[in-house]
């Protein structure tokens, strides 16, 4: 599949002030140096690049064009082989070519179809129609000519009906896609055949009220009809389920079809300064939408998410805290459940100091059902982040100074008793990074400064890695800021169990813009590498500088 391409929506009343025609985008031609010392050249000593991408527009529809041309190869894009627009007027939309269209999350949720449509919405009335193709059938890889999992062509008709505004609405959603079994009948063997046709039916509902202007509740919810071979022979006598049963009198089911539930609510509350949501969300195993391309299911979650902003708005909290557990219909051998919370504080202490804080935890305990497994297969994990950034700012019409100081730590703590039972070595990882940064800002002299010194450090069991850095850069303003020049040293010292090494960047940076349409730039890059006592025969020590020179065009007519 290419790339897609897509004209957004266009308004037509206004078309008519709409330049007919427009050409413009840009032109480059850039000229490549390398040099390496003590490793093979990974790259060709000399070389140079023309690319452009040109855009032409027809009435405010914009259609790109890329080409790059090179030393060994040259090649031409026009990346519209996925072509589609949706005008609009007034409250009528209609859709046609390749579209990505939402009608909810359950249902059509942003699967590109290759069809048409229409949304109309006329006052509070709110509808939708879609048609089209969501799978083109595939069969054969044409590099090495072999098969491949391949799919059928699937086509899906969804729908929307629903009434009210954005605040307050209420939806009914449905999607109905089938595989054509015939698509690809003639070229795969009988043999070999692996997938199976598939039809799936989807009704889902969508809803948003807002009370008292503060108070709001909104859910999704869709039950899906899944069936997983429409060609097979088992009858519906061959299953158990009464529900499924009964549906057999009005769809075209078999023994093959299965149904699953997926919800989601919550209810909210939001003052000027301050909020709570509560939402629980359920989606059974096996829940499946053909107008989605993912889902995440078998899967339960309770969070309860807290907000509060000072009225001087010099203090901000947001949080979360939730329950997560997967196995929703009991089906597997164990059940995993994890406590979910983040907080983020952000406080303004004085004008010149603030500070940033955030923290995450993530519990993971699995715990076994009907069926007992080994204690050393159970997970029972904590991972915990701690991030600490206190900054303390100066600022003056002739100078600006900043320190800001990044402290974060990360944990992760195994606690299954099977391995402190059986004195085996723990399986904790905890690591520690530090960065102090200082920049230095003149606006008059419009020249900047800036240095920092890191420090990471990473533990484990019969693991100790460190590294140390410093870096420093500037950058400089000149020519009625035409000319700009800007250079960035680092140097980082590694110690991994003892073993040392160290890695030596540099870099230069000049740009000059000629006028409006022209500018040129040049780069150089330098890396010194020792890996030392690290990796000692293993992979030598070497240098590499890297350079070009460019020159860019931009037109437009």
């Amino acid at each position: 599949m290419g790339i897609l391409g897509s004209l957004k929506s266009q308004e037509l009343s206004t078309i008519a002030k709409q330049k007919p025609f427009r050409f413009d985008g840009n032109l480059e031609f850039r000229s490549m140096f390398y040099h390496a010392s003590g490793i093979a050249n990974r790259m060709e000593p000399l070389n140079y690049l023309i690319s452009g991408s040109p855009t032409i527009s027809l009435y405010g529809w914009s259609i790109p064009f890329s080409f790059t041309l090179s030393k060994k190869q040259s090649s031409f894009q026009q990346p519209f082989n996925q072509f589609g627009l949706s005008p609009t007027y007034k409250w009528v939309t209609l859709h046609a070519g390749y579209r990505n269209v939402t009608f909810s999350p359950y249902t059509l949720a942003g699967h590109t179809i290759l069809g048409g449509g229409v949304e109309l919405n006329p006052g509070k009335l709110r509808f939708g129609l879609m048609y089209g193709r969501l799978n083109r059938a595939t069969v054969i890889d044409t590099a090495s000519m072999s098969l491949v999992p391949y799919s059928f062509t699937r086509k899906g008709l969804a729908v929307k009906l629903g009434y009210g505004t954005s605040a307050n609405f209420f939806d009914l959603n449905l999607l109905h896609a089938k595989d054509d079994s015939s698509s690809v009948a003639d070229l795969i063997p009988n043999a070999v055949r692996k997938v199976t046709p598939a039809a799936n039916t989807v009704l889902g509902y969508g809803t948003r009220f807002t009370l008292f202007k503060q108070l709001y509740i909104e859910s999704d919810g869709a039950v899906s009809l899944l069936t997983r071979d429409i060609n097979s022979t088992l009858s519906l006598d061959s299953i158990s389920d009464k529900t499924l049963r009964k549906l057999g009198r009005l769809l075209d089911i078999n023994g093959t079809s299965e149904w699953f539930l997926a919800f989601n609510a919550g209810i909210g509350y939001q003052a000027k300064n301050y909020g709570l949501k509560v939402n629980y969300r359920r989606v059974e195993p096996g829940f499946t939408s053909m107008g989605a391309y993912y889902f995440t299911n078998d899967v339960e979650n309770l969070t309860i998410m807290p907000n509060y902003s000072h009225p001087s708005g010099r203090f901000r909290l947001n949080g979360s805290l939730g329950i997560e557990q997967d196995n929703v219909r009991l089906q597997k051998e164990a059940t995993s459940k994890r406590v979910i919370g983040t907080a983020m504080v952000t406080a303004e202490l004085t004008k010149q100091l603030g500070i940033d804080l955030n923290f995450s935890n993530f519990s993971n305990n699995q715990k076994p059902n009907t069926l007992r497994f080994a204690d050393s297969l159970k997970i029972v994990q904590t991972t915990r982040t701690l991030g600490i950034m206190p900054r303390f700012t100066i600022s003056s019409p002739k100078r600006v100074q900043m320190i800001l100081l990044s402290i974060n730590f990360n944990s992760m703590n195994d606690y299954n008793s099977y391995f402190d039972a059986n004195n085996s070595p723990s399986r904790d990882i905890n690591s520690g990074q530090y960065l102090l940064n200082y920049t230095l800002s003149l606006p008059l002299e419009k020249l900047s400064f800036n240095a920092s010194l890191s420090y990471t450090n990473l533990k484990s069991t019969g693991n100790k890695n460190s590294y140390r850095g410093v870096s420093g850069g500037a950058t400089y303003l000149m020519a009625n800021n035409k000319l700009s020049a800007g250079t960035n040293l680092s140097y980082l010292k590694g110690n991994s169990n003892g073993a040392k090494s160290d890695i030596f960047n540099g870099s230069l940076n000049l740009s000059y813009a000629i006028n409006k349409l022209q500018s040129i730039r040049a780069m150089v890059y330098f890396t010194n590498n020792n890996p030392g006592s690290a990796v000692t025969g293993v992979n030598p020590s070497f240098s590499e500088t890297r350079g070009e020179i460019a020159y860019q065009l931009n037109f437009g007519l």
